[in-house]
């Protein structure tokens, strides 16, 4: 038996596929801290040291103050978790009133190096918002945006959600500006939930939610067991796994379904179980691991569900595949070697090699999305917990991303790559959680029922 999450609904998907292992030894965490420090401080310089930034109270104007407070509270989070600025301590900014001209000398003395500013009115039935960043050592404007929403008609929380948004654009344009990608603010984050299954069934069902964890909805509605989505490049469409019963058997199949929601539409069928989906960078195959031919191997198939081809041929239980960034790799897991590993091969399934990392039993790997030189994984630390490791591709070493008790799992990328969402199971809850590509700004993303298997898509 192959153990992965604690809920019953996995382990009976595990059960069909059939995947047996062996338990290597755990992690020792006090013999590996020093490399997952210069691991961590590694990752962190190759983004560069972060920026400086500071972002006092915005401008109200014309009734506009709760707006401007949601707009900053909002910005201010957002540009603190893109792992890209360094938030400037609010105690040490100059006292000089948002109207008065900018005082660059003290804004020098407070360390910032960069500076956003903001003006919030309400006209006609619409909030005007309009943003500036500045370089501080010269006083110069880097960039700036000027957003209109329309409030007629809305609902409170339909004009929450509208203000919030226009805050996570200008946060992705801000980082489009100092790093050359857009930041992930107004990305959305898709996951697996039982918080709406009738009382006494296994229902999962898929949702949807934005990258902050806000306005969290279902998209899925046919009382399926759902588990292990994967948006499409363009991230109009989610494939997923879906658990149904034929002639009172229960079958892994590959679904799809669309983000706005819809029916799901089968993808591949084929007797036995067919797990794990993961499309391609370029949204032509989809990359899953199938029982259909008796044994565990990795296939990809045309979204369509035709061209179902099979790339691994091996004794053991092959699962878990995940795409490079230039779609020429795919890194799967194996228990050919005993116990399950972490293997890289050719995207046409030749040239196979395993990738030696510490710790127990290997499972969930995530190519990072843009440079393609790291690959986060699950592994069992033993006593029963799981945490989320970094394996890095030029230097071989691995760096462990979480600590604590619980079942760290599934890791999957920001479309930036430079955060991580994952589940984590504790205290007999199961939410989604996002960190930093180093372990860093750990944050609860769901608190209402089970929640897992998260996949993060790109802007609407």
């Amino acid at each position: 038996m192959r153990l992965s999450r604690s809920n019953i609904l996995r382990r009976l998907a595990l059960l069909c596929a059939l995947v047996g292992f062996l338990l290597s030894p755990p992690v020792d965490p006090a013999a590996s801290a020093q490399q997952d420090q210069e691991v961590q401080l590694e990752l962190r310089s190759r983004g560069g040291a972060p920026i400086k930034l500071a972002l006092p109270a915005l401008e109200a104007r014309s009734g506009a103050a709760e707006h401007a407070r949601l707009l900053h509270d909002v910005l201010w989070n957002d540009l603190d978790w893109s792992m890209v600025f360094e938030m400037v301590d609010p105690r040490v900014y100059p006292g000089a009133a948002p109207s008065e001209a900018i005082p660059w000398a003290a804004w020098r003395q407070s360390g910032a190096r960069a500076l956003i500013t903001g003006v919030v009115s309400v006209q006609e039935a619409r909030v005007v918002v309009e943003f500036r960043a500045f370089d501080v050592a010269t006083g110069r404007q880097v960039t700036g945006k000027r957003y209109t929403q329309a409030l007629e008609g809305l609902s409170p929380s339909a004009v929450a959600y509208r203000v919030r948004r226009l805050a996570h654009e200008f946060n992705d344009e801000t980082v489009l500006h100092y790093t050359g990608i857009r930041g992930v603010a107004a990305t959305r984050i898709a996951f697996v939930s039982d918080r709406e299954a009738p009382p006494g069934t296994p229902q999962q069902e898929l949702f949807i939610m934005d990258a902050d964890g806000q306005r969290q909805r279902r998209l899925t509605h046919d009382a399926s067991i759902a588990l292990s989505p994967s948006f499409s490049p363009t991230s109009d469409r989610i494939a997923y796994q879906s658990y149904r019963v034929h002639r009172g058997i229960p079958r892994a199949e590959i679904d799809m379904i669309f983000n706005s929601g819809g029916q799901p539409r089968a993808v591949v069928t084929c007797k036995g179980t067919n797990t794990g989906p993961s499309f391609s960078p370029d949204g032509a195959l989809i990359a899953l691991a199938s029982s259909c031919a008796g044994n565990s191997e990795i296939y990809t198939v045309r979204p369509d569900g035709s061209e179902l081809q099979r790339l691994t041929r091996n004794p053991a239980a092959d699962f878990s595949p995940a795409w490079s960034p230039n779609g020429r790799r795919i890194v799967f897991v194996s228990d050919r070697s005993g116990s399950q590993q972490l293997y890289e091969m050719d995207a046409t399934g030749l040239n196979t090699r395993r990738l030696f990392a510490p710790g127990g039993q290997k499972d969930d790997p995530a190519w990072q999305p843009v440079r393609g030189e790291l690959i986060a994984f699950t592994a069992s630390t033993g006593s029963n917990n799981f945490d989320i490791f970094m394996y890095d591709l030029t230097t071989d070493r691995v760096l462990q991303l979480t600590r604590g008790r619980g079942r760290k799992e599934a890791p999957a990328w920001s479309p930036d790559g430079r955060q991580i969402a994952f589940e984590w199971a504790r205290n007999d809850s199961i939410q989604i959680w996002v960190m930093g590509l180093d372990g860093s700004r750990q944050r609860m993303l769901t608190a209402t029922g089970e929640n897992m298997t998260p996949t993060w898509g790109d802007r609407p």
